[in-house]
């Protein structure tokens, strides 16, 4: 179990900060203007750098890059926020339509109610598929891979019957290809999670457990399988009773058809057993049969604590090497931020090693000035890490304008210097040649 832990995998929250441009593909650093203006408020900003570049090749018109904000990133503003809720409230009531259709108690209800509360709901759906379906059209290659994403295809098949049984003009819900295609209208229940960073990490936790376990999973499967094929063997046989040639099927002792009539059969026993469910609508009556079922009964306390052991060690594993690793990533961004923090300069460093860092990269002296951040995940929240973004701009722009008067300073000492030098050196000259 030395195996490392592929901590890359973990997806952390992810923030946006304002008056951010896109940076160059590849770049590790972004850009920060010194001359933005503009009201962050008024501004809508991807939650991550790949978002950004994804904005820029897709979405070169402004009016198609808001509706994307709008529907695909709920955290860049308050209305984005807002339609995420509206959506949100809307899937959880056509749930609850969908499941109150069913119980006996609510078929007195006149079917128009029903069809009307479908309308609105799937007018309301088709707005915002139709609205997605404009915010990823910046490309046919974005628009075919949305299409075809999990989400699409599952807004898709949530308002299609309902077309296809207007177009018909009968009710398409006794049609047993049509209640399928129904059904997934409750599985939209499940798209506001992938804005839920808490439930997006314990699924990549879980993920990686499985992962880190497949070895000794799989290991387990291979040793169910061959107590399913074995034992289910034994008890075909001895089960089975005897051939009636009359009935033209096994029976037993006591003439009634047996219950173990194919191995298949005694197969679903011994999954029943060994899962420790137990359905009881079949059971050995031999006494034979019965001392085979006493293994299965004590393999199956193992199947169940064996798998629960192994995911629940490497869940803890998993689970604190991502919390350290968050951990020690927000220590490093707080002990940067306190020392950028204080507009002072230090002054046991000299002019060479300014120089050397300006050359370095970490200060660029044009009309924009580039700054060097830590990965955006850092698992703070997003209004707390774009307020220290935002003082940590702020101290920089400090820094860097202390820092050019500081440099403008040292340059033109030395360039009064030289002149004193030389005019100090001639004086001495000619006061010895006289």
């Amino acid at each position: 179990m030395s195996q490392s832990i592929p901590l890359t995998r973990i997806g952390t929250p992810r923030v946006s900060s304002p008056h951010l441009s896109t940076p160059p593909s590849g770049a590790r650093y972004v850009r920060v203007n010194e001359g933005a203006t503009e009201s962050p408020d008024r501004e809508v900003f991807p939650e991550s750098f790949d978002d950004m570049n994804d904005l820029d090749q897709q979405h070169q018109s402004a009016w198609k890059r808001s509706i994307y904000m709008l529907l695909e990133q709920p955290t860049s503003s308050q209305a984005a926020f807002l339609v995420l809720i509206v959506t949100t409230s809307l899937i959880v009531i056509s749930a609850v339509v969908t499941v109150l259709e069913t119980i006996p108690s609510f078929h007195s209800i006149n079917p128009s109610v029903w069809f009307g509360l479908e309308t609105a709901l799937v007018a309301l759906f088709t707005v915002e598929y139709v609205a997605r379906c404009l915010a990823h059209s910046g490309s046919w290659r974005k628009f075919l891979k949305w299409f075809g994403s999990f989400f699409g295809i599952i807004d898709l098949l949530g308002i299609l019957p309902y077309y296809i049984e207007v177009a018909m003009g009968q009710d398409t819900s006794t049609f047993f290809r049509f209640t399928i295609l129904r059904t997934f209208r409750l599985l939209r229940v499940f798209r506001p999670f992938r804005y839920n960073n808490t439930i997006l990490l314990t699924i990549e936790v879980m993920y990686l457990s499985f992962r880190r376990s497949q070895h000794a999973l799989l290991a387990l499967l291979f040793f169910v399988l061959m107590v399913l094929v074995v034992f289910s063997t034994l008890l075909y046989f001895v089960e089975r009773g005897t051939w009636d040639e009359n009935m033209g099927m096994f029976v037993n002792s006591d003439g009634d058809p047996s219950q173990f009539s194919s191995i298949p059969a005694a197969a679903w026993f011994v999954l029943e057993t060994i899962t420790t469910v137990g359905f009881g609508e079949i059971t050995p009556r031999s006494f034979l049969g019965r001392l085979i079922t006493i293994p299965l009964l004590i393999f199956g306390l193992l199947l169940i604590a064996l798998p629960t052991f192994v995911l629940g060690r490497e869940f803890s594993m998993v689970w604190e090497a991502m919390h350290q690793n968050q951990t020690a990533r927000t220590e490093v961004f707080d002990a940067r931020l306190d020392q950028l923090s204080s507009p002072e300069l230090p002054r046991t460093r000299s002019i060479q090693d300014i120089r050397a860092e300006a050359a370095s990269g970490l200060w660029r002296h044009s009309n924009e000035t580039s700054l060097r951040l830590p990965p955006a995940g850092v698992g703070m929240g997003a209004a707390e890490l774009s307020a220290q973004v935002a003082e940590l701009r702020a101290a920089l722009e400090m820094q860097g304008l202390l820092l050019r008067r500081v440099v403008d300073a040292v340059e033109g000492r030395r360039k009064v210097r030289v002149p004193r030098a030389q005019h100090n050196e001639d004086a001495a000259r000619s006061e010895d040649e006289s």
